[in-house]
């Protein structure tokens, strides 16, 4: 049968996107590895920003945005989304405000991407995006890896232009073992995995 399943995966996917956000804004995969290697000292990797009263921007409001939305606001973090596809008064309840992409980029200190991979989107988060984006905000992708410019993200990362990635999709997957995403300390990087859970596959 094919058929389609609306909530499939959405809190697996919308659980991973947030794991990677605060591990990130958390400093925890740099952390780790310093005690690991017998460096018990966090000052080297300030400066740690608190996460309530930063901003959350969604790029694509579908089901797995919304409810990444959903447990964002709990922790107080304002929220923000561009879609061109979606109008305010589809967002019910929801203390999302829609904006443009450049706001979206301007605006955000994490930027989570939800959106699927079309001629539109392709590269869309590119060499023209990330001059655009805060010297400290983190990006997340667990959508398709053809919406962020790898090689773009890389140069973004070498020179400071923002503060970190987690990505759970690449443009080319397996990831090669000399890509240079591989090098940065604050970048997260999974295997596909995001949809992942055994209820999800059950």
């Amino acid at each position: 049968y094919v058929c389609n399943v609306p909530d499939y995966c959405v809190d697996e996917v919308s659980d991973h996107a947030l794991a990677m956000m605060l591990s990130l804004a958390r400093r925890l995969p740099v952390l780790d590895k310093n005690v690991k290697n017998g460096h018990w000292d966090f000052r080297p990797f300030r400066p740690f920003f608190r996460i309530k009263g930063r901003t959350l921007g969604v790029l694509g409001l579908g089901r797995i945005a919304r409810a990444l939305c959903i447990k964002a606001e709990s922790l107080g973090l304002n929220l923000i989304a561009y879609d061109p596809y979606v109008e305010e008064h589809m967002l019910a309840n929801l203390k999302i405000r829609l904006v443009s992409f450049d706001q979206l980029l301007e605006e955000s200190d994490f930027l989570s991407i939800h959106c699927p991979l079309t001629p539109e989107t392709q590269g869309i988060i590119g060499r023209n995006a990330f001059p655009k984006m805060k010297p400290h905000a983190i990006l997340i992708n667990v959508a398709r890896g053809g919406v962020v410019d790898e090689e773009s993200l890389v140069e973004a990362l070498q020179t400071g232009q923002i503060g970190g990635a987690g990505l759970d999709v690449l443009s080319k997957e397996p990831i090669p073992k000399d890509h240079p995403l591989l090098q940065f300390d604050n970048v997260i990087l999974t295997p596909h995995s995001a949809f992942y859970s055994e209820e999800s596959t059950a």
